[in-house]
């Protein structure tokens, strides 16, 4: 049996040889490979998988710290919103007191006003009464004296009578 093997001598035992310097060679490659280039490239490798899941966890972490963030901001702006909506309500109930108490103060003054007016009235009327009455009384003593101090007939009467109403109408 021969085998065909590149760069073999003819004989078995010099194949075999042959084989086991390859494989030899080839395992120290491998060795030499892999102290120098796969140890350094794992290594490599295993810091950049191990920065990988660092950033992915950080990532993570930020992620629920931005959730829980938002969470809170949202509660935040209900409370917010809660306390606005309740200082309008009480701001219109306010001004809706005020509203009614300005009103019932100015009816109240309002009819003060009026019944001081009515009483002003009252006394300005009962003063002008009392000064006709007074005129009148007046003129009926001047013309009582005109009558009795002159005798006259019916038409100096009436003359007279509408002289005394005409001088009674000036003062």
């Amino acid at each position: 049996m021969e085998f065909l093997i590149l760069g073999a001598t003819d004989t078995v035992p010099a194949a075999i040889g042959n084989s086991l310097i390859q494989l030899l060679t080839f395992l120290i490659l491998l060795g030499a490979l892999s102290y120098f280039v796969w140890k350094p490239l794992k290594k490599v490798m295993d810091e950049r998988e191990q920065l990988i899941h660092s950033e992915i966890d950080d990532a993570e972490q930020r992620r629920m710290e931005a959730v829980k963030l938002k969470e809170e901001n949202e509660a935040v702006l209900r409370e917010t919103q809660a306390e606005i909506s309740e200082m309008m309500d009480n701001a219109k109930q306010q001004a809706k007191k005020e509203q009614e108490a300005i009103i019932h103060d100015a009816n109240t003054r309002a009819n003060q006003m009026m019944e001081t007016a009515k009483a002003d009235i009252e006394r300005e009327k009962e003063k002008a009464i009392r000064d006709i009455n007074d005129q009148v009384a007046d003129i009926s003593v001047l013309i009582a004296e005109k009558m009795i101090s002159k005798e006259i007939n019916q038409k100096d009467q009436k003359d007279l009578v509408a002289r005394y109403l005409q001088e009674a109408g000036g003062k």
